[in-house]
């Protein structure tokens, strides 16, 4: 796209870290003034293309240090959220004490269906699910005090409400808004 090619241009000819300077930009009204460009440090981010984001040429990732970050395991999602959630039950009544690694993991898997079966599209660019939106499903249940969630249909009530807020909200259309009921109903 034109707006990388001009940042690949820049890093490639404009910001010489010795200070010495190949190149820059003319200006575009005064086509007399040149822009040097000097010192620049440049730090970015992306994810992976689809949804409106476009794949990153060869061209310009070859001027930068890429460093790689994988998504999180299944297992390790449970891990960590099944900690948080179990220490945070652990006040509440027996019978909701015991329901930290079960919500964790119908969490986990009403997350991995929306992130691949609701794809981004031109209309729905917003269709971009991440583990932020985990773990706002898990920080809403850990608003709740111990006098407001003593059973497990309590919980259960508790989790569909927040996992619709986070997901089905936004949902645009009425046939995906049923989906994510189904989803729901087969977690």
């Amino acid at each position: 796209s034109p707006p990388l090619e001009l940042l690949r241009q820049m890093l490639q000819r404009g910001a010489i870290p010795s200070g010495e300077s190949e190149g820059g930009f003319f200006d575009r009204k005064k086509k007399d003034l040149y822009k040097d460009i000097r010192d620049v440090v440049c730090v970015t981010c992306c994810g992976p293309p689809g949804g409106g984001k476009h794949e990153m040429t060869q061209r310009l990732t070859t001027l930068f240090h890429c460093l790689v970050i994988p998504q999180l395991s299944v297992d390790s999602m449970s891990s960590i959220f099944t900690s948080i959630l179990s220490g945070f039950l652990a006040t509440f009544s027996n019978e909701v004490k015991g329901l930290g690694l079960k919500v964790v993991n119908a969490t986990i898997e009403v997350f991995q269906r929306i992130s691949t079966e609701m794809l981004p599209t031109p209309l729905k660019i917003h269709y971009t699910f991440n583990l932020r939106d985990l773990s706002k499903v898990i920080q809403g249940i850990l608003m709740l005090s111990p006098d407001h969630l003593t059973t497990v249909e309590d919980m259960a009530r508790v989790f569909c409400h927040e996992a619709s807020r986070v997901f089905h909200d936004r949902l645009i259309n009425e046939e995906d808004r049923l989906w994510w009921w189904k989803c729901v109903g087969e977690t």
